[in-house]
């Protein structure tokens, strides 16, 4: 039974992709269709690689912006001015609020929240790891993360303790800092996407696709920053600037993923807004941001910090596909997604959870885990 166990393991790692990527192939959901009133010349939509008809799961369909055509112009007809003519005062100009905190200060902050999740089994060592990016999001030591990077904390110890091993390194060069278990993953998505495991391009549109760690043992010290979450908000300023901070590892090797995988952040302007909603009222689940450094393997996981508070408002996710990152663009689900999703699934308020966590011990009883574990080991036998 143990020989069979370990070669399920052994089935998940040598599988799955070498990295845990923020950059498989998107499924789009729907684009939101807010009014602007302010907005003369609306975003175009980008464009996305069409799913095929293979794929694991379903397009969400998106929703045509009606356009809004330029406004015509006519030129004014010449007039001869009048020597006693009052002259109109030129309208006065608005001075956007100075943001509450300076990029440098935003930068500095937010990149002391950020960690590494690497993964890898006892036989194959660090140099093929499975590594992947969170984001602390509270002082009792809450690592948030995507789903398809916390999957793998359902598997850990199997078949054996420290046979599959996951830690959390931080740093400008990922070095060693926690220990850490899962403390809750969606069961909805575990359900959905377990088939996901074993291919090495899953596709998917990110709903629903978070998860939350604990840190239960620190191989240093033991203070660490923490990102404050907005929970509230259902818009975003057109090309508003957020600060994105990950472990990117696509153009590395395994060894330097182990020994040398740095810290990236970089500034990037929000592009279109979507939802998974199909009615209404339709709430802002998604976001795009234009290509960056960050848009690499790696990156999942990572946090969206808006530039005007230095709050965190997105987790990246997935990307579109793209021989460059500059050709990529980055795709993040927003906290209120987050927060809707873990009341829905949870039964339970993020915010307050996020607070006192040892309040709510039956948020992921142990059944659920095993139930979810057996999901996934389901797919691999």
């Amino acid at each position: 039974m143990l020989d069979f166990s370990r070669d399920i393991i052994e089935k998940i790692i040598s599988i799955v992709a070498f990295f845990i990527l923020a950059a498989g192939i998107v499924e789009m959901p729907k684009e939101l269709d807010y009014e602007r009133p302010k907005r003369q010349n609306p975003a175009e939509e980008i464009s996305v690689k069409e799913i095929s008809p293979s794929a694991p799961l379903s397009a969400i369909a998106r929703k045509e912006k009606a356009k809004t055509p330029a406004p015509k112009f006519s030129a004014p007809k010449t007039q001869t001015p009048s020597v006693f003519s009052p002259i109109e005062p030129a309208p006065e100009k608005t001075i956007p609020a100075a943001p509450a905190i300076s990029p440098i200060e935003l930068n500095q902050k937010a990149r002391q929240t950020i960690v590494n999740i690497i993964c890898s089994t006892e036989s194959r060592g660090l140099l093929q790891p499975i590594t992947g990016s969170g984001v602390i999001v509270s002082p009792k030591g809450i690592i948030l993360t995507n789903a398809h990077i916390g999957q793998y904390f359902l598997l850990e110890n199997e078949p054996a303790a420290d046979y599959l091993n996951c830690l959390i390194r931080a740093g400008d060069i990922a070095e060693l800092a926690y220990d850490a278990k899962l403390l809750f993953i969606p069961g909805a998505w575990v359900e959905k996407n377990a088939k996901a495991i074993i291919q090495q391009e899953p596709k998917g549109t990110g709903e629903n696709d978070y998860a939350f760690l604990l840190i239960n043992k620190s191989f240093g010290p033991s203070d660490f920053m923490s990102a404050e979450p907005n929970f509230d908000f259902n818009d975003l300023p057109d090309n508003l600037s957020a600060l994105l901070a990950s472990y990117p590892a696509g153009f590395l090797g395994g060894i330097s993923v182990s020994k040398n995988l740095g810290l990236a952040s970089t500034f990037a302007p929000i592009k279109s807004l979507y939802t998974f909603s199909k009615t209404e009222p339709l709430g802002l689940d998604l976001f795009s941001l234009g290509g960056n450094i960050v848009a690499q393997g790696g990156s999942s996981g990572g946090g969206v910090f808006d530039a005007r508070d230095g709050k965190l408002i997105g987790l990246i996710v997935t990307s579109t596909e793209g021989t460059t990152t500059s050709s990529r663009e980055l795709n993040a689900i927003t906290m209120p997604h987050v927060g809707r999703s873990f009341e829905k699934y949870a039964g339970r308020d993020l915010a307050e959870f996020l607070n006192s966590p040892e309040s709510f011990p039956a948020v992921f009883p142990e059944a659920e885990f095993n139930r979810l574990k057996q999901l996934l080991i389901e797919q691999l036998i």
